[in-house]
């Protein structure tokens, strides 16, 4: 069984950095608000940036993502993974720590929006030691079957006692879901970690 998706890099849309600036230019308005003599000026200032910000928009064709796909892929299995085209046999490959976050087009309301948002499904990320040396890779859910891919790829590394953790951001997940106390018993006495 493998996992293999897109790996998401950073990149900047050279013509988003308006867009960027327009931003810069409304976050320095807040700073008028230490200079009494300068108060009247908020709100002009705090305007400009956000028109500059629309244009920026408008000019980058609303791409102002600051990361995208790369050429590479990303393949993990038992054997090992391979990150574009390096590959790690899985006897060198050590703290590998999956953080799975959603998939393209889940609805994720976590609070950074009020009406929360639809997902991109690049968020996601793997970091693993190898030889000394901390790899770090973005990767890409398409959606739920990606997933389920996944899940097979995680179902296989507990039946094997391949030391991995999973987790989404800061909260410790099994088979992609987190676990209760009484659960996580279960858990442990199926895949013989009891």
């Amino acid at each position: 069984m493998e996992f293999r998706t897109k790996i998401v890099i950073s990149r900047r849309n050279k013509r988003a950095y308006i867009a960027y600036a327009g931003l810069f230019i409304a976050a320095a308005s807040l700073l008028l608000v230490f200079i009494p003599s300068l108060d009247s000026y908020i709100p002009y200032v705090f305007g400009t940036g956000i028109g500059v910000v629309v244009i920026g928009a408008v000019i980058a064709r609303g791409d102002v993502r600051s990361y995208g796909f790369s050429e590479e892929e990303l393949i993990v299995s038992t054997e090992g993974i391979r990150v574009g085209s390096i590959f790690y046999p899985m006897k060198v490959v050590n703290a590998m720590d999956f953080n799975v976050e959603a998939y393209d087009g889940l609805y994720v309301n976590d609070g950074a929006m009020v009406s929360g948002s639809n997902s991109d499904g690049m968020t996601n990320d793997l970091r693993f030691e190898s030889g000394g040396a901390v790899v770090k890779c973005g990767f890409y859910l398409s959606g739920k079957q990606h997933v389920q891919q996944l899940a097979g790829v995680f179902d296989t590394f507990y039946q094997l006692h391949i030391p991995f953790v999973e987790r989404n951001r800061n909260n410790r997940t099994y088979m992609l879901r987190v676990l209760n106390e009484k659960e996580l018993e279960e858990f442990k006495r199926k895949y013989g970690y009891a």
